[in-house]
């Protein structure tokens, strides 16, 4: 990592790692075992206040962790209910549903546990976004 993101390293969810080497262009740390990125990611998204996609936790912590390590990660969260995959696609904490808008844009592919998904969203879920209806409900909002 870049000394120029030295201080979005220092308020980041980054503080618990150990640095191996740094010097005036680089700052070599190391790489967080699974129970140190859970906390990570948990706090990453509580940060955020909001949920997040895949693209966005994918990118904050590429360089720590590859895409099958995070996944991995996220699917273990998902199963113990420590987050909650939205039907946008977005992962967020437990209560964030409450307040939750779907993001139109957001490519979705498919649930990362789908049987998880279905029990809290059922399979209407997906028959909504085929049909719109979740991107009218935030054009509603906006209106508004």
């Amino acid at each position: 990592m870049s000394k120029s993101s030295d201080k979005e390293i220092k308020s980041s969810v980054f503080n618990d790692l150990e640095i191996m080497y740094e010097d005036e262009d680089i700052i070599v740390m190391r790489a967080p075992d699974d129970e140190t990125l859970i906390k990570m990611i948990i706090k990453k998204i509580s940060e955020a206040g909001k949920p997040i996609s895949w693209r966005e936790l994918r990118s904050y912590f590429s360089g720590l962790a590859g895409e099958d390590r995070l996944r991995k990660i996220l699917i273990k969260l998902i199963e113990e209910d420590k987050i909650i995959e939205m039907p946008d696609g977005t992962l967020g904490l437990p209560g964030m549903e409450r307040n939750y808008i779907p993001k139109p844009d957001v490519k979705r592919v498919r649930p990362l546990v789908p049987r998880k998904f279905r029990e809290r969203w059922g399979t209407s879920a997906s028959r909504y976004r085929k049909l719109g209806i979740i991107k009218e409900t935030v054009e509603e909002v906006e209106e508004e």
